[in-house]
C-alpha cells in the first residue's frame, strides 16, 4: 500500500452481539465465502480508542510509535497474518488518526486475503456502532441475538463473566437496550437470531447475503471443512464449537443445565428485552420464586453495571 486513498472508501462490515451469541460461528460462515474476509476480535475501540488519553497526541512521533507497537502486539495481528514492517511503513503515510489506523489494519487484511469485502468481529463493538460509523460512514453492522438463558448458560465456561447469573443477565439486557436505543444511522444493520442461524442456516445466510449485496455461496455452509486461522481454540477453548458443524443441541441445552432459580433470575432481570425480541419467559407461573429471584438479583446488579460502564464509557 503506497497511500491512504484506497482506505478512504473502505466500507467494512462489523459482526456484533452480546458475547456468546454466535458471533464466532457467523464469522466462520461469512469468512468461508470466497469474496469475504472477516478479521478476528481486535477490540479496537476498547483497546485503543477508549485509551486515547493514555496514548496522547499522535502528532508526537514517540506517542505514535507506542500506539503502532500496541496494535501490532495484539494476538489477532498475527492471526490476521499481517506483515509488521509493511503495516508500520504504511502507517507513516497516514493522517495519524485512530480511524486511519483501524482502516489500515482492515485494508491490509483484505489485501492479504484478496477479497472484495472485509469485516471484523468484536462482539462488544455493538456498544460503539455510532462511533464506528464516524470512522466508516458506510459501514454495515450484523447483530446476532441469542436467548439470554442460553447465553448465560454458556458463560459458565468462560473466564470473564460477572460471577453471578443476575449480573450476567444485566449485561445481556444492557447490550440489547443499547442496540435498540443507539442503532447505526441509515438502517445500516441486519439483525438475525442465533436460533434461526442454527435451525435454518441456508435461508438465514441467503437473507444476510442479500443485505450485503453478495451472492450466496454454498461454501458458507461448509465452513467447518476449512482450516480457519481466525479462531484460536488453544487460546480461547470456549470457541471450539464454532469450528464444528452446526449442532441443534446448543439451542435448548440451557433448559436442562440451568436451575429453576437461575432461569427465574435471568427472566427477572431481562424479561422486558426478552419479550421485545420474541423470547418467551417461563417463570410467570412462579410468582414467589420470581419475586425471590428479583430480590436476590438486585444485590448482584451493581457489579454488572460497573462491568458494563467500563465498556460504554467514552
Amino acid at each position: 500500500m503506497k497511500d491512504s486513498k484506497p482506505m478512504q472508501t473502505l466500507n467494512p462490515i462489523f459482526l456484533v452481539g452480546c458475547p456468546r451469541s454466535g458471533t464466532t460461528l457467523l464469522q466462520q460462515m461469512l469468512d468461508a465465502h470466497p469474496d469475504v474476509a472477516i478479521a478476528p476480535e481486535t477490540h479496537f475501540i476498547r483497546n485503543f480508542w477508549l485509551k486515547r488519553e493514555h496514548y496522547g497526541d499522535l502528532a508526537e512521533d514517540a506517542n505514535y510509535q507506542v500506539l503502532l507497537h500496541a496494535i501490532a502486539d495484539i494476538p489477532e495481528f498475527a492471526e490476521m497474518e499481517l506483515d509488521l514492517s509493511t503495516f508500520q511503513d504504511a502507517a507513516q503515510t497516514l493522517d495519524r488518526s485512530y480511524a486511519a489506523l483501524f482502516t489500515l489494519l482492515l485494508e491490509q487484511f483484505r489485501q492479504g486475503r484478496n477479497t472484495q469485502i472485509v469485516g471484523e468481529k468484536t462482539p462488544n463493538h455493538l456498544l460503539y456502532m455510532q462511533t464506528l460509523q464516524t470512522f466508516f460512514p458506510k459501514a454495515r453492522f450484523i447483530h446476532i441475538i441469542r436467548d439470554p438463558r442460553a447465553v448465560i448458560n454458556s458463560w459458565k465456561t468462560v473466564p470473564w463473566s460477572t460471577g453471578s447469573v443476575g449480573g450476567d443477565a444485566e449485561v445481556w439486557r444492557r447490550y440489547m437496550a443499547t442496540a435498540r436505543q443507539s442503532p447505526p444511522d441509515n438502517g445500516a444493520i441486519f439483525t438475525l437470531h442465533y436460533e434461526q442461524l442454527i435451525s435454518a442456516s441456508e435461508d438465514c445466510l441467503k437473507k444476510l447475503c442479500n443485505f450485503l449485496e453478495l451472492s450466496f455461496d454454498a461454501s458458507m455452509l461448509d465452513y467447518h471443512t476449512q482450516q480457519s486461522k481466525r479462531v484460536n481454540v488453544n487460546r480461547e477453548p470456549w470457541k471450539g464449537n464454532a469450528v464444528r458443524p452446526v449442532n441443534n443441541k446448543s439451542l435448548n441445552r440451557w433448559q436442562t443445565e440451568l436451575s429453576t432459580l437461575e432461569i427465574a433470575t435471568i427472566e427477572a432481570v431481562a424479561s422486558s428485552e426478552m419479550c421485545q425480541l420474541g423470547y418467551k419467559t417461563q417463570s410467570a407461573s412462579w410468582p414467589l420464586l420470581k419475586a425471590n429471584a428479583q430480590k436476590h438479583t438486585q444485590q448482584k446488579l451493581k457489579l454488572a453495571k460497573r462491568y458494563i460502564n467500563k465498556l460504554v464509557k467514552l
